[in-house]
């Protein structure tokens, strides 16, 4: 990870955990990084899983609001630039994108939005796992809404993308290696 990418990580970590928890949490973090593994938050960067166990260590199930709002403000970037996520299996995210009906309901939204309706014909996923698994993929910011469209019965529809432009995955070492380009827009 270069140094710009560590730098946006840092500056949107910090404020993505002083909105959701406060100016107190920041520090927690900060001192808790420094005196568990003897690094800041810029230096952890391409290492997040020490950035994981210290956000679950002190914010419990409140970590994965954390990761989820981090990876939404990530994803609104314009850098042109990939970023890269070293991570354990254990991250629900990581989990979901290594999902096979996840993948391929991702790859359905990658270029375009689409409804609900949409997405399971054309990843060929079941309805009931499909829905199953997009709440899931709801819930860890991987598909995002996008508008609507108005059904013949005068009925609004959400539409919904994903965050990437493109999306990779790759185990190295037993790590899971993520690279993705956030959309421009979304």
């Amino acid at each position: 990870m270069d140094l710009e990418s560590s730098e946006l990580w840092e500056n949107t970590l910090i404020s993505v955990i002083k909105k959701e928890m406060g100016l107190p949490a920041v520090k927690i973090v900060k001192d808790r990084l420094l005196e568990k593994y003897g690094t800041t938050i810029r230096q952890s960067a391409p290492k997040w899983e020490q950035i994981e166990d210290i956000l679950f260590e002190n914010f419990g199930e409140g970590s994965n609001i954390i990761n989820r709002k981090l990876l939404q403000e990530i994803s609104k970037t314009s850098l042109k630039t990939n970023y890269i996520i070293n991570s354990d299996l254990k991250n629900d995210q990581i989990k979901l994108i290594g999902d096979p009906e996840v993948s391929a309901m991702l790859n359905q939204v990658l270029k375009d939005s689409k409804i609900i309706k949409d997405i399971i014909k054309d990843s060929k996923v079941s309805q009931t796992t499909a829905y199953r698994k997009i709440e899931k993929m709801k819930e860890a910011g991987l598909l995002v809404n996008s508008g609507f469209i108005i059904s013949p019965t005068k009925k609004k529809i959400v539409k919904y993308t994903s965050p990437f432009e493109s999306l990779t995955v790759e185990l190295k070492n037993g790590k899971s290696l993520i690279k993705y380009g956030p959309k421009k827009k979304l």
